[in-house]
């Protein structure tokens, strides 16, 4: 896989030849990458940040103005749907209305009772009474009344439909030539049918001026952009611009989001231009109030800040590619220079007319080259040393392998001798430590079988069991361990240090065990003895002993190290032991089968 991909990639090197580039063009482009990407990325995240605080504070700020504004549109709505609420339901008016309609008598008393219900305002132009069957009555005489046509209009048979609910319909055009109003704002209420024989009158019709609701713009806004009010049929009860209520005959499609939820912001194409709107809903009548601001208007000191930052960062930029051409130069100049020179060398010449020059470095550096070739020669000669010193180290290896062979041989005719003088202890004794020595002298690597090591182990304890005496050895190792591999001589300091600290301290009875086993995939194996056994305190000082004198800490410690140098640090031993109880040494290990043993002796 791997040939392959270099041979595809040996083709395409082929196909598209890759000039290398200098170190001049890399850092210029170095430079211009790690100047123009991050301040390009800086001034988008920067730009884009601000326009998201910007929008977020202006979006904040007008709903707090939507939010007042809708306070001022409840109380006034509220206030005029609850006098309007009242006068309906007034018998005393309703008879003054009868009576003035059929008799024909003086208006004055209905006009005091109307202007008593409204007297909190001067907004209210007229009010006009509907009869049953035909007729109406103006309480004020300021609108000319054109019964038929009324009669027919939509807020009419909207009133009679919906008898009991007060109806607002909102701003719209004056077509009264009598009225000095522009605009008024209209609201009607019909009669249920309940109150039939309280009165005649079957709808009144309420006529306000058009800045009835207008005002609350000019007292609580200061915002740039257009506000308005729509009632919960989408009419337009107020907005400061007259398009809004000349042209407006149903609400646009850029508004019906607005209805989605009680208050919010997006932003929508009107005519070609994107704009930003906001709404909030009137909590008592749930009027809408809605402001509509072009998307420029409201990024408009942003782009003055982007087109500052693209300025600045221009001018900075332009600055710094030529402090940085100068700098590259600086450095490039003098190390071409030295690089002609190597040239030079690599074709033999070594006498050279090289001035060094350049920031420090380069100068030093242009001044070693000298240095160098000088010890050139020097260099040579003692490479031809390293080979000679070599050789002598390969000479003395082989010599320290003949010398224990030389051992080996002499113990081998001591042991014929033994044999010829009938002599079995002194033959059998020299037998095991040919066996020991052997083991030793690290032939076939630094690895070998457990089952190797037990055979090493009981020709160990044979031969101190000469020294120390005799002591029961008993051996229980899982068949399973035989072929696990393990380092060499890794458990006889353990051994040795039960005997000597031990066993040899018991007159008779000493027992040792030695055991191994598979617990979770590893091995565990044990060395114990009925020994006099340590002292807590000694525990810890076995593994890391405080001083070098202390033969049998550094044996054990030793092992230790061993184990966790060799397989890691979950790996070592564990001292169980207290006074008079004898001593429990594990020892941890990796079960490590054949393959990784053969590996090992094949590097070895």
């Amino acid at each position: 896989m791997e040939r392959s991909n270099y041979i595809l990639l040996r083709k395409v090197r082929n196909k598209f030849p890759f000039k290398r580039w200098s170190i001049r063009t890399i850092m210029l482009a170095s430079f211009v990458l790690m100047v123009m990407i991050p301040l390009l990325t800086m001034v988008v995240v920067s730009y884009q940040s601000y326009k998201s605080i910007v929008t977020e504070q202006s979006t904040q700020q007008t709903l707090r103005t939507l939010e007042q504004v809708s306070v001022g549109v409840d109380r006034e709505a509220g206030q005029i749907m609850n006098t309007v609420g009242y006068l309906y339901k007034d018998p005393i008016l309703l008879a003054a209305v009868d009576e003035a309609h059929s008799q024909g008598a003086d208006g004055t008393r209905v006009q005091s009772l109307v202007h008593n219900y409204f007297q909190y305002t001067n907004e209210l132009i007229d009010v006009v009474f509907f009869f049953r069957g035909g007729g109406a009555y103006s309480a004020n005489r300021a609108v000319p009344i054109d019964e038929s046509l009324m009669r027919t209009s939509l807020w009419y048979n909207k009133s009679l439909a919906a008898p009991s609910q007060i109806k607002l319909f909102g701003v719209q055009p004056s077509h009264m030539s009598e009225l000095d109003e522009k605009y008024i704002n209209t609201a009607a209420v019909a009669l249920p049918s309940d109150m039939n024989d309280q009165s005649q009158v079957e709808v009144i019709y309420f006529v306000f001026k058009g800045s009835l609701f207008q005002h609350l713009f000019e007292s609580s806004t200061k915002e740039q952009g257009d506000f308005l009010v729509l009632d919960n049929e989408s009419r337009a009860i107020a907005a400061n611009r007259e398009t809004y209520i000349q042209n407006w005959l149903d609400q646009p499609s850029y508004l019906y989001k607005t209805g989605w939820y009680s208050s919010g912001e997006y932003t929508v194409s009107i005519d070609g231009r994107t704009a930003f709107i906001t709404y909030f809903t009137a909590p008592v009548t749930q009027f809408k109030v809605i402001h509509i601001i072009p998307y420029d208007s409201l990024t408009r000191p942003l782009r003055k800040v982007l087109n500052m930052t693209l300025w600045v960062g221009g001018m900075s930029t332009v600055l710094f590619l030529a402090a940085s051409w100068f700098f590259v130069r600086t450095i490039t100049g003098p190390i071409s220079s030295l690089v002609r020179c190597m040239y030079r060398v690599q074709t033999g010449t070594l006498q050279l007319e090289f001035d060094p020059s350049g920031p420090s470095e380069i100068f030093m550096l242009g001044n070693k080259f000298h240095a160098m070739i000088k010890e050139m020669e020097v260099l040579m000669k003692d490479k031809e040393e390293q080979q000679r010193a070599k050789a002598m180290a390969e000479l003395q290896a082989l010599q320290s392998q003949i010398n224990p062979h030389f051992l080996l041989n002499t113990l081998n005719a001591i042991k014929l001798m033994a044999v010829i003088s009938r002599v079995p202890n002194i033959q059998k004794m020299t037998d095991a430590f040919i066996r020991l020595l052997s083991t030793s002298l690290n032939r076939g690597g630094t690895m070998h079988t457990i089952k190797e090591e037990i055979d090493y182990l009981e020709q160990y304890l044979y031969i101190m069991e000469f020294r120390y005496g005799s002591f029961d050895v008993q051996w229980h190792f899982d068949d399973r361990l035989y072929g696990s591999f393990v380092l060499k001589q890794l458990i006889q300091p353990i051994v040795e240090n039960a005997i000597v600290h031990g066993l040899q301290h018991k007159e008779h009875d000493g027992q040792m065990k030695l055991s191994g086993f598979l617990e979770d995939q590893k091995v565990v194996i044990v060395v114990e003895d009925n020994g006099p056994g340590i002292e807590s305190n000694d525990l810890d000082e076995l593994l890391a002993p405080s001083s070098e004198d202390n033969y049998n800490s550094i044996g054990i410690k030793n092992v230790n190290d061993r184990i966790r140098l060799h397989y890691g640090e979950s790996y070592g031993l564990k001292l169980i032991s207290e006074a008079g109880g004898g001593t429990r040494v594990e020892v941890h290990l990796p079960f490590v089968g054949s393959t990784s043993e053969t590996r090992e002796r094949d590097d070895d």
